[in-house]
């Protein structure tokens, strides 16, 4: 198991948790967790960590809409900005105060670690890369 934390940890759909950690077995997510305290073996990220389901990691490999996004994007979902080179992600401005109850026990999240994130705007930098947390 790898434990992996960040300034933000986005939630699509429901918006972005400060300071939370997730632990991952196999490349998935198994355990969402506050970062309340230094923590023994977890990996501290700067910029922000995004959780996705397959398909939608697919996707944004490919910079292709996701297949999920709404036309109409509301104040608790994510807006993705694409161009020919790079993938910019808008983070909604809600934060939450916990982890929503629908998430708690999902499983098959996939952690994407977005650097050079620039937590004035709530995006991405320009050239910002991702990669998946193994």
């Amino acid at each position: 198991m790898k434990r992996f934390a960040s300034h933000f940890l986005f939630l699509p759909a429901y918006g972005y948790l400060k300071q939370y950690a997730v632990e991952t077995e196999e490349g998935s997510v198994v355990r969402i967790f506050p970062l309340t305290e230094e923590i023994e073996n977890v990996e501290w990220l700067p910029g922000a960590i995004v959780l996705l389901t397959q398909d939608e990691l697919k996707e944004l490999d490919t910079n292709s809409p996701l297949v999920n996004a709404p036309q109409n994007y509301s104040k608790t979902s994510a807006e993705f900005y694409y161009n020919s080179t790079r993938i910019l992600v808008k983070f909604p401005q809600n934060l939450l105060m916990a982890l929503p109850p629908s998430i708690e026990g999902r499983c098959q999240l996939l952690p994407v670690y977005f650097s050079n994130f620039d937590i004035t705007t709530m995006l991405p930098a320009a050239g910002t890369r991702h990669r998946l947390l193994r």
